[in-house]
């Protein structure tokens, strides 16, 4: 679920939206496509020389498009190479990241799943984690894709995150709530 809270904005929703209209149109999968996108992602964020020929302005279009087509052309869809050649157009490639997330979202919401990252103090039993996808999928009325973290600092219990909002059930939240009561109240 990585990067899914960061703040999008609204041209990467518009792209990622006429990302999901090309899915549709060509009939291919959103499983496909997110995965291309995965890789031109990584493609980005590990190759510094791309990421810095990409995102510079003042580098002629044509060589960027040759650039993506040469290092592309094997691993994605030529609708993918094409969309990311009106991305450069555009001048708008360095919204990639915000329209690969986008678009992980827009999956997540046609497909009904629902990303949550569940932390807890100590590692859960399968039966434990199983249980909350449970309550979780009962209570919200999707397919839950859980991701398991481990976090001493919480004593016990478990907190759990979906995109911006937060349901604490720790033990460390309790106490801090117990001690503002307390302050609160010797004032």
């Amino acid at each position: 679920m990585a990067s899914q809270e960061q703040k999008i904005s609204s041209v990467a929703r518009n792209y990622a939206d006429a990302l999901v209209e090309l899915v549709k149109d060509k009939g291919t999968s959103f499983e496909q496509m997110d995965s291309e996108l995965d890789v031109v992602s990584e493609a980005l964020i590990n190759s510094a020389d791309l990421s810095a020929v990409m995102y510079n302005p003042s580098i002629n279009i044509d060589v960027k498009k040759d650039i993506v087509t040469s290092v592309f052309k094997e691993k994605i869809s030529s609708d993918l190479v094409n969309f990311l050649n009106i991305l450069i157009e555009k001048g708008r490639i360095d919204e990639i990241p915000q329209i690969c997330s986008q678009f992980k979202i827009k999956m997540n919401e046609l497909n009904n799943v629902q990303p949550v990252t569940v932390v807890s103090a100590v590692e859960l039993s399968l039966e434990q984690k199983s249980d909350i996808v449970s309550k979780l999928s009962e209570k919200l009325k999707k397919t839950i894709l859980p991701e398991w973290q481990i976090d001493e600092s919480i004593i016990a219990g478990i907190t759990i995150k979906i995109y911006d909002n937060v349901i604490d059930m720790s033990v460390k939240h309790r106490i801090e709530t117990l001690n503002k009561s307390l302050l609160l109240n010797n004032k």
